[in-house]
């Protein structure tokens, strides 16, 4: 690409220098371990190749970054970093970049709550050294019981529809239930599973609980057969009288509510779109920079041009939309009332835009390499499978654009 210098896609007053020392440690670790093989993980059905670059990514420190010192960790947040992190995990793999994303996701609540009973039990493994994985388990099936599938995680429904029952007897939470579709439920060592003590009384109700795995009373169905993104593994889970200390537990209500509010947001969803994108640019670049077309490279084609030029609009658009989003997020201390209470609508906004885009962008890419487009070696078919991929997790960006209307005006849907 003829710019080269990170600062003109990452300028300096969003990306601190600590950031870009780690978002170049990830680009190279991406280069060397995933690139040369990323068009043969989506058949990797023994996950050899992914547990490599999975352990690759803990030598480097992603694993326990975020993590609290006292725990091991190294205590760096950032929510620009977390952005540029998943940017280019994606670039090389969407699913590597979601695995990442989503273990981050399951311990948000702990973090959140401060629960020092599930911190203290579990996160000095998760700093140690070898690869740890945790899922944020919320996704029921959907069925004629009134309730489950993503009426979960619809705002509009204030978690009346969840299915998964936890009772609280004695010292014990006990879970009741099952769930699908979770990132990382294929292989967690650890989940945080949304309940509720009773359906009816809504966001009241909402228990978040931490389940190690195995233990008894939990199992899982077989990994869901995908057409991409298949280093995210996901699989049913069921708990019949799953038992666990009541320490492990968060709410019901009060500040599991408030987590259990905020899953929807999507503004790694946009970064990781960035990502996909990128891949793809770099390749439709190299191809027609080689390919002959009527005496000169097929790149020097009009036709071609405004294709590529649509690629690399829609890459800065949706880069420049999630570095001031997360800088927004990093820095709210400093907004007003009012500017807080937008936030939501921004990061819903990047949820829709940049999966979409992609989409676009890519779907419209695909002829310029002809066969070669949806060839396993040539990548591009790679990208375009994993763009649509982005526009459905969390209920789809459907739920989104009510989320968006909701931060205008009472949408009541």
């Amino acid at each position: 690409m003829r710019f080269t210098d990170p600062e003109t896609y990452f300028p300096g007053f969003f990306v601190s220098q600590e950031a870009r020392m780690i978002q170049n440690t990830v680009h190279e670790f991406v280069n060397k371990e995933i690139m040369p093989i990323r068009n043969v993980l989506d058949d990797d059905t023994n996950y050899e190749l992914t547990d490599k670059i999975r352990q690759g990514m803990c030598d480097i420190g992603l694993q326990k970054l975020s993590f609290p010192k006292k725990y091991g960790g190294e205590g760096y947040s950032s929510a620009v970093c977390d952005c540029l992190i998943s940017e280019e995990l994606a670039r090389g793999d969407l699913g590597t970049a979601v695995y990442y994303a989503c273990t981050r996701w399951g311990w948000r609540p702990a973090l959140t709550a401060n629960n020092e009973a599930v911190l203290d039990a579990f996160m000095p493994d998760f700093c140690a050294g070898e690869v740890k994985i945790c899922a944020y388990n919320m996704t029921e099936p959907g069925g004629s019981h009134g309730g489950g599938g993503a009426d979960i995680e619809n705002p509009h429904f204030e978690a009346t529809k969840i299915r998964t029952k936890a009772e609280l007897k004695g010292n014990e939470w006990v879970i009741n239930g099952s769930k699908i579709w979770a990132t990382n439920s294929g292989d967690c060592d650890l989940q945080c599973v949304v309940c509720t003590v009773d359906p009816n009384l809504g966001l009241e109700g909402v228990v978040l609980i931490y389940v190690p795995y195995p233990w008894e009373g939990v199992s899982r169905g077989p990994d869901e057969k995908k057409c991409g993104c298949s280093t995210d593994r996901n699989c049913p889970t069921y708990f019949d009288n799953v038992k666990v200390p009541k320490e492990w537990g968060i709410g019901p209500g009060g500040i599991a509510a408030r987590i259990f509010e905020t899953q929807t947001l999507g503004l790694g969803t946009c970064a990781m779109a960035a990502g996909v994108i990128r891949g793809a640019f770099e390749i439709v670049l190299d191809y027609s920079e080689h390919r002959i077309v009527g005496d000169k490279p097929l790149r020097q084609h009009s036709t071609t041009a405004v294709v590529l030029a649509d690629m690399a609009i829609a890459l800065e658009t949706t880069r420049t939309l999630y570095l001031n989003t997360a800088y927004l997020r990093d820095h709210m201390d400093g907004l007003s009332p009012s500017a807080k209470a937008f936030y939501p609508t921004r990061a819903n906004i990047t949820k829709v835009f940049g999966p979409e885009i992609a989409v676009k962008v890519i779907g419209d890419a695909m002829p310029l390499l002809g066969s070669y487009g949806y060839a396993r070696d040539y990548n591009l078919e790679k990208y375009w499978r994993d763009s649509k991929i982005l526009t459905l997790w969390l209920g789809g960006v459907l739920i989104n654009r009510f989320n968006v209307c909701r931060g205008y005006y009472d949408l009541d849907l």
